[in-house]
């Protein structure tokens, strides 16, 4: 086994890469207890001059040589798979905010850069792809405009709602 360091961005910004959640991970289940933590850490982190990253676990993945129908490298995540879907609730809620600050050309970075592959086809646009029952909430929030329902529950939702009420123009350049 290799292991190798690297910044959560740097994994996320990975070109033509689908993170992909096995049917046989336990479901997104983190609450807002595991989520404030982590903003408050990020945040706290961000602040700090004398600190340049803070470690938030391991990223444990496969890649068997496996591709989607368009030619996407398909990674298979092993563990982490709370942290990785709770960072890109966080950049939902980075792109969300940047739109709603009129900030178009950060918006699309952020969109095109941590949340989609660009030249995917429609159905595997989505860097991260969790199982079923979250994928729809996924892209819920990612495509959604304010004041539309969900139909449905989801830790998803819950957990982008309080990113979305948290993260705001005071503290979007130190989460981001």
């Amino acid at each position: 086994m290799k292991a190798n360091e690297t910044k959560v961005d740097k994994f996320l910004a990975t070109n033509e890469t689908t993170f992909a959640i096995p049917v046989y991970q336990r479901n997104y289940d983190w609450d807002l207890v595991q989520c404030k933590q982590l903003l408050f850490d990020i945040i706290e982190t961000g602040k700090n001059e004398k600190v340049n990253a803070h470690f938030i676990g391991s990223i444990v993945y496969v890649h068997d040589d496996v591709y989607t129908a368009s030619g996407l490298t398909e990674l298979t995540i092993i563990d982490g798979q709370q942290r990785l879907t709770t960072i890109t609730l966080i950049f939902i809620a980075l792109y969300r905010l940047a739109q709603k600050l009129e900030n178009p050309t950060l918006a699309s970075r952020i969109y095109k850069t941590y949340l989609i592959n660009e030249f995917a086809p429609e159905a595997e646009k989505l860097k991260l792809k969790p199982t079923d029952n979250n994928k729809e909430a996924l892209r819920y929030i990612l495509n959604s405009s304010d004041g539309e329902e969900f139909n449905g529950y989801s830790r998803i939702i819950e957990n982008f709602n309080f990113f979305k009420s948290n993260i705001n123009k005071g503290n979007f350049e130190t989460v981001r």
